[in-house]
């Protein structure tokens, strides 16, 4: 996961270009446009350790803090005003642009909505009171289906994370969200492992440049599904040359999109997309351009 996790590189590092750059000019794409219009915005909110309160995202996340729900990193019950933030991720858009995909392991997630909460006193982060029930709901704009909880946790391998399965939360469905008990502060996903029985395969994809290729700083790979909740990144092999996903993980039959996004040393921003349906050992090649605002924006939007 390590890899995958790499890939919001793309999109936050699009914060270095300078802002008075026309979008659509030969240079590209305005780089910090792109990254004020489409990042995941976080919402700030305040309550009071020691009583109860509640958050309602813009999207429709709820939170409701009991009463002592906040401790210190000592563990201790503390007072005064908390600083919340809540990033909602419910839209396939969202999820490319937050930078956790839906994967645990290599393993395809079929999402019911994701958010990141996070909470602090005086500057200082604060932990979740293991005593505490803060009920969360999180609309079913994405999905019905019932759903299992995932958190986004560090792995055995070093600066490495991935989508982790809680074995004790239990989600419900209601008629409009989906309810479970908050497990900590950070990354929670309602998500259930996806199952195709088709036949697996290796799927790879490489862009392509018209003219001269360009010299690449980074680049990444988006495989965004048309019929299931549930958008993964393509690493890239150097061994191979390639943007290649896990061995034999691929369903054959399955659709969607592929995107890639790169980087060029002058920090121009290319972009290409291109349609796909999966078969035996197939290769994408992906047409790629100068990356200009209307493009992207269009293309993101209707995901």
């Amino acid at each position: 996961m390590k890899n995958l996790t790499f890939i919001a590189l793309v999109i936050f590092c699009l914060a270095s270009c300078k802002k008075d750059k026309d979008s659509s000019s030969p240079q590209g794409l305005s780089l910090a446009d792109f990254n004020s219009k489409f990042s995941v915005a976080a919402q700030s909110f305040n309550g009071t350790a020691g009583t109860a309160f509640s958050i309602t995202g813009a999207k429709g996340i709820k939170i409701d803090f009991p009463t002592n729900a906040f401790l210190d990193a000592n563990g201790n019950p503390v007072s005064g005003n908390v600083k919340l933030t809540l990033r909602e991720v419910l839209s396939k858009k969202d999820i490319l642009l937050s930078g956790k995909m839906t994967e645990s392991n290599g393993q395809i997630l079929i999402t019911g909505g994701e958010f990141q909460i996070l909470a602090s006193l005086n500057g200082q982060p604060l932990k979740l009171n293991p005593a505490a029930d803060v009920v969360t709901k999180v609309p079913t704009t994405l999905s019905t289906d019932p759903m299992n909880l995932f958190e986004f946790l560090p792995t055995a391998v070093a600066s490495d994370s991935t989508w982790v399965l809680n074995q004790k939360a239990r989600v419900t469905t209601a008629a409009s969200y989906y309810q479970f008990s908050l497990p900590n502060f950070g990354w929670v996903n309602c998500d259930y492992f996806y199952n195709n029985p088709n036949p697996k395969t290796t799927l790879t994809a490489s862009p392509t440049y018209v003219g001269v290729s360009p010299s690449i700083k980074e680049q990444k790979a988006y495989l965004i599904f048309d019929n299931i909740n549930s958008v993964i990144g393509l690493p890239y092999q150097m061994s191979i040359g390639k943007h290649q996903s896990y061995l034999n993980s691929m369903p054959i039959g399955l659709n969607g999109k592929l995107i890639i996004i790169s980087v060029g040393m002058d920090d121009r921003i290319y972009f290409g997309a291109t349609n796909f349906t999966v078969s035996a050992n197939l290769h994408i090649n992906v047409p790629m351009a100068l990356g200009d605002q209307t493009t992207i924006d269009n293309y993101l939007n209707n995901l």
